[in-house]
């Protein structure tokens, strides 16, 4: 079963927290959820009430977001629409709402939108956003949200590079939530990635997922973010943190002396430096060290602590 669905932070599952998180700023009908067709039925016991797109076949974020951004646009007309993972971990919702509402005047102006966090420590999970000048002039500096121009969207960095980021004070987290205005980003995916926008639209017109598996795999920041000049910064006024990775474990539960972490039915001789997550089953470890096991009666996941960032090349 992915993170998402599971009751590891807080107390609720990541998904519930994340629809929780969009109450009072959406109405239920206006949350809608992309997911995989193998996820469709544990989705609709958790979001009752939003809308469910499911995606022909996985394609990255770039179709996905196109998909649902073409039925939109058939279905309502233009409109804007806020893009965000349901597996971060925000507070506190006002000042998230304020960062929305900010970043929605931008983008009914015909601007992309992203959000970017301070960074707090050298994070090398993180991809990253180098801010130019600051252009919100409306409202005095004290009371406005800070809006920035980009210098550039940065991979995931070496901890050397990292240190730098975090000293020089001109990088922010790329948080990887959005705010567009259909027309806008519809118009940026056909001038740069044409082949997204042509197999969503034939895929649309034909219901055949043949032209869908031809769109290429590509993620939105780099089809998109990384190429357009309609670019905008917003500084997220809130607590962010990507947990979307399992050694984010490690931030939230308190180690015992030799650096693990067990949480559920979970036991281990001889083990240093390793996370255990089991939900329903006994695990039991001897004489490992760095890694990652998760246990639920959906699946085993085991993994080098280093490649927990990677795991989504286990779902193609």
């Amino acid at each position: 079963m992915p993170k998402q669905f599971l009751t590891i932070f807080n107390n609720k599952p990541l998904i519930q927290q994340t629809l929780e998180r969009l109450k009072g700023f959406f109405k239920n009908d206006e949350r809608i959820l992309i997911i995989p067709k193998q996820l469709k039925s544990i989705t609709h016991r958790f979001a009752k009430g939003s809308t469910i797109f499911v995606e022909p076949m996985r394609r990255n974020t770039a179709p996905a977001i196109c998909l649902t951004a073409m039925t939109l646009k058939r279905k309502y007309g233009d409109g804007i629409i806020h893009v965000m993972p349901a597996d971060h971990m925000i507070g506190p919702t006002s000042s998230f709402h304020k960062a929305l509402a900010c970043g929605e005047g931008y983008a009914v102006k015909g601007r992309l939108i992203t959000y970017g966090i301070k960074p707090t420590r050298p994070e090398t999970g993180y991809g990253y956003i180098k801010v130019g000048k600051r252009v919100d002039k409306e409202e005095p500096r004290s009371k406005a949200v800070p809006v920035f121009t980009s210098d550039g969207f940065l991979e995931k960095p070496t901890l050397t590079r990292a240190r730098q980021y975090l000293h020089s004070g001109k990088y922010l987290w790329n948080a990887g939530i959005f705010t567009f205005r259909i027309s806008t980003l519809l118009s940026e995916i056909k001038q740069y990635i044409p082949a997204v926008f042509e197999g969503v639209k034939e895929y649309l017109a034909t219901e055949n997922i043949r032209y869908f598996a031809r769109i290429p795999d590509i993620s939105i920041d780099y089809g998109i973010m990384e190429k357009s000049s309609r670019i905008n910064v917003v500084l997220g006024k809130f607590t962010w943190d990507d947990v979307g990775s399992w050694s984010a474990l490690g931030r939230y539960f308190k180690k015992d002396h030799d650096h693990n972490i067990c949480i559920g039915d979970a036991m281990g001789l001889e083990m240093h430096d390793t996370y255990i997550y089991t939900y329903g089953a006994p695990v039991r470890v001897y004489g490992v060290n760095d890694l990652i096991i998760v246990a639920s009666p959906y699946g085993t996941l085991v993994c080098k602590k280093e490649k927990a960032a990677d795991l989504k090349k286990l779902l193609h």
